[in-house]
């Protein structure tokens, strides 16, 4: 079950984002999938889960924080 201080990697118009669960602004938004992927790691670091999801909002990965 996601908690408050996960972060999502989603689809964003032609990119991808970075955002925290319930924040209105994302904290990254990145050209490719890989890119955001890459940048959420600094907050599996800080123990946060991050969340990946498809283009079509589905989960494809949720990754525990470290």
């Amino acid at each position: 079950m996601a908690r408050n201080n996960a972060y999502h990697v989603i689809s964003r118009n032609n990119g991808w984002a970075v955002k925290r669960e319930g924040a209105s602004k994302a904290a990254g938004v990145f050209s490719t999938k890989n890119d955001a992927e890459k940048a959420s790691d600094k907050f599996r670091d800080k123990s946060y889960d991050v969340i990946v999801h498809k283009s079509d909002g589905t989960i494809s990965e949720w990754k525990r924080g470290r």
